[in-house]
């Protein structure tokens, strides 16, 4: 990673802490989706939770994770992943 690259996760990495919790949950949500679509990661299986879906995903690097289902409409999950497909296509990113 190259330092303007380092730069720039780092404000973005700033912005997603300067949120409320929901709007952390919903990026967070949305850009492991990103990152299946990209071919970065795989959905492992969806789980019900308490307060609605637990996804379980894995990074192309073997790593594990689980987030639940933020509450959000398809529309606004749509609008978030589309943001993210530019921030993660971006080959300075």
């Amino acid at each position: 990673m190259t330092d303007n690259q380092t730069a720039d996760f780092s404000a973005l990495a700033c912005l997603l802490d300067a949120q409320p919790e929901p709007i952390r949950a919903m990026f967070q949500y949305c850009l492991a989706l990103a990152m299946v679509e990209l071919g970065r990661g795989h959905l492992v299986g969806t789980f019900p939770g308490e307060n609605g879906p637990i996804c379980t995903f894995m990074t192309t690097t073997g790593e594990h994770f689980s987030l639940a289902r933020p509450a959000m409409s398809e529309e606004q999950e749509t609008r978030v992943i589309e943001e993210l497909r530019k921030i993660l296509r971006d080959p300075h990113f």
